[in-house]
């Protein structure tokens, strides 16, 4: 009888050494374990995407991270608040580079590699970042299969080709688990009014699926692969100890706030909201207050909703008026999977009006451009 808590023993073992396997070979070049502490003081990292380059049509050249930078996240981790807010800036953000001018950010990424990205991102935010984190589309495509796809709700009609690059997206709209490719023709897709403002709102939301998968008992289970895909398709500066602290950090489960650059479109890219920037920064990377109530009389809302919920719609502006707020009609092709309501600033219109209406309420750059509110309207939208 006692072999078999002892055969036991050994299968559970052999089970954790099959599932822990996949990490070996990132943990002997990179030699970091979770640290058990953590981050001890708020971190900022830089972390972006880097364009495939081509040697000729559906042809890429090898990696060399020197691509045109995507999907630019400015991340600060903050111990003490349990938080870590991702502030997306767009590519197309005009900023003057040491040397070349006024360019786009992302092109300071083949003109001077990582640290004139971080130069330029300090340019345009006032926070300059401790460290950065270098992404290929192969590492996504490669992370998002071994997890077994990420689910997302895909709100309009997404048809792009593009032949040369070898990138042809076909995505139609509903709530779905896409696979590395159609997650990068998701994430790249930018052939719509917004253009760009959209990729970056659709990355936001992907960051939300992607976090949910990885917190999930198959997304935990497959979180070895998942590491082992990636790993050799990024490049940073971290040191080791720094490592260990942020692999801690991201075990206790931050919340996640993602926020989207405040501006506007002008001369064919996107100009910088200066106050609005002043207020996030000061509020999420410095650690500066903020009043603690926020009036909703006198706002503007923007209120989503989707096919066949016209007659809740016209419920919700009616109580949104109510309210003392303006309200602009905003439909879309796929219902909202939840009622929410959202503010890419502060949060506190947004936690005024989600008390206000008894819904759920968040920070994030997905709000709709335009509006100081967005109020997405799910099927468990409250019947007054």
């Amino acid at each position: 009888m006692r072999r078999l808590p002892l055969l036991a023993s050994m299968v559970l073992l052999g089970a954790l050494a099959l599932w822990a396997y996949p990490l070996l070979g990132p943990l002997l070049r990179h030699g970091a374990f979770p640290s058990p502490w953590g981050l001890r003081e708020p971190f900022t990292l830089l972390v972006y995407g880097s364009s495939p380059e081509y040697l000729g049509p559906r042809q890429r050249a090898p990696e060399r991270f020197r691509g045109l930078a995507d999907a630019i996240l400015l991340v600060r981790l903050d111990p003490g608040a349990g938080r870590a807010v991702v502030l997306s800036i767009p590519r197309d953000t005009w900023v003057r580079l040491p040397g070349y001018g006024v360019r786009r950010v992302n092109a300071a990424s083949p003109l001077g590699g990582p640290e004139l990205m971080k130069e330029a991102v300090a340019q345009i935010t006032g926070v300059r970042a401790d460290r950065y984190v270098v992404v290929s589309t192969e590492a996504l495509r490669r992370g998002v299969d071994a997890l077994g796809g990420v689910r997302v709700c895909v709100e309009r009609p997404m048809r792009y080709r593009d032949t040369a690059a070898g990138l042809d997206i076909d995505l139609q709209p509903g709530c779905q688990v896409l696979n590395g490719e159609q997650a990068e023709g998701y994430l790249r897709f930018r052939k719509d009014a917004l253009g760009d403002i959209g990729r970056v709102q659709r990355q936001q939301a992907f960051l939300h699926a992607l976090k949910e998968q990885l917190l999930s008992p198959s997304g935990l289970f497959r979180l070895p692969q998942a590491v082992a895909a990636v790993e050799p398709h990024l490049r940073t500066d971290l040191i080791r100890r720094e490592k260990g602290a942020l692999l801690g950090f991201a075990l206790r489960r931050p919340e996640l706030v993602s926020l989207l650059l405040p501006g506007r479109f002008s001369g064919g890219g996107w100009s910088v909201d200066e106050g609005a920037l002043r207020e996030l920064v000061g509020l999420y990377f410095q650690g500066e207050g903020t009043a603690e109530e926020a009036a909703l009389s006198g706002r503007r809302v923007a209120l989503v909703y989707g096919p066949g919920q016209e007659s809740q719609a016209e419920r919700a502006r009616e109580r949104l008026q109510a309210l003392g707020l303006g309200v602009v009609l905003h439909p879309v092709d796929l219902a909202p999977g939840r009622t929410e309501a959202l503010e890419n600033g502060p949060g506190l219109l947004a936690r005024a009006l989600g008390e206000a209406l008894g819904v759920p309420y968040r920070v994030s750059g997905e709000a709709v451009l335009g509006a100081d509110l967005t109020l997405r309207l799910g099927g468990d939208f409250p019947l007054w």
